[in-house]
C-alpha cells in the first residue's frame, strides 16, 4: 500500500475556481478508478494559496499503469488538465509509508485539519514517526514517513473540533512536541486546513 500526499500551491485568488473544477470535473471523471482518494483540503493558515490531496494505491506500479490510463481520457485532459494549468504555481508529491494508517476523525464534522511536516535530522525519521503514532496526540488520526519527494520527513495529520481544540495544544510547551522531540527534528510546517466538499472526511 502507497500513500500519496499532493501539494498544489495555486495563484492568489485561485482556490475558488480551483475547488470547483476539482469537484465538479476531477472527481467525477476519476473516482476511484486511478486511485482512491483518502482527504481533499484547502489550507486556510500556512501556505493559505495551497491545496493538499491525499490518495492510495496498491503499488507505485499500479498507479504509473492507472496514471497514463488517466492522462489518456480526452475529459481529463481537455477539461480538467486544460482548466487548472493557468490557476497552478507548483505541485509537489510525496509517496509516503503509513506509521499509523489514515482513521476516521473522532467527531462527524465539519473538522478543522491539520498537516504537519516535520523534516527529521537524517536517519530519524523512522524513530520519530514511531514516537509520534505511540503518543497519540489528541486529533492524532495518521502518521507517516516519506519515501520519495522530500525525504527524511515525517508526515503526520490531525483533525481538531474546532480552532480551541487545537490552540489547547501547544506545539512549543515543555511538554509539546517540539519539546520532546527536538534532538530529532530539523524543522517543522504547519497547516490548518478545511475539507473541500468533496472530500470523503469533513
Amino acid at each position: 500500500m502507497v500513500d500519496e500526499l499532493r501539494i498544489y500551491t495555486l495563484r492568489p485568488g485561485a482556490m475558488a475556481d480551483y475547488l470547483d473544477l476539482a469537484e465538479h470535473v476531477a472527481v467525477p471523471v476519476r473516482g476511484d478508478r486511478y486511485g482512491q482518494l483518502l482527504g481533499f483540503w484547502a489550507n486556510e493558515v500556512g501556505a493559505a494559496n495551497a491545496v493538499v490531496n491525499l490518495w492510495r494505491h496498491g503499488t507505485l506500479e499500479t498507479r504509473k499503469a492507472l496514471r497514463q490510463q488517466l492522462e489518456a481520457l480526452p475529459a481529463w485532459r481537455e477539461r480538467y488538465l486544460a482548466g487548472v494549468r493557468p490557476l497552478m504555481l507548483r505541485q509537489v508529491v510525496r509517496f509516503l509509508d503509513p506509521v499509523l494508517p489514515l482513521a476516521a476523525p473522532a467527531s462527524p464534522g465539519p473538522n478543522l485539519y491539520e498537516q504537519r511536516l516535520f523534516q527529521a535530522r537524517p536517519g530519524e525519521a523512522g524513530a520519530l514517526a514511531e514516537a509520534l503514532a505511540r503518543e497519540g496526540e489528541p486529533g492524532q488520526i495518521a502518521v507517516w514517513t516519506s519515501f520519495a519527494g522530500p525525504i527524511n520527513e515525517v508526515v503526520q495529520l490531525l483533525a481538531h473540533a474546532d480552532p480551541a481544540a487545537r490552540l489547547a495544544h501547544s506545539l512549543h510547551g515543555r511538554d509539546g512536541v517540539l519539546a520532546r522531540h527536538a534532538a530529532r527534528i530539523q524543522e517543522v510546517e504547519t497547516s490548518l486546513m478545511r475539507a473541500a466538499p468533496h472530500s470523503p472526511f469533513r
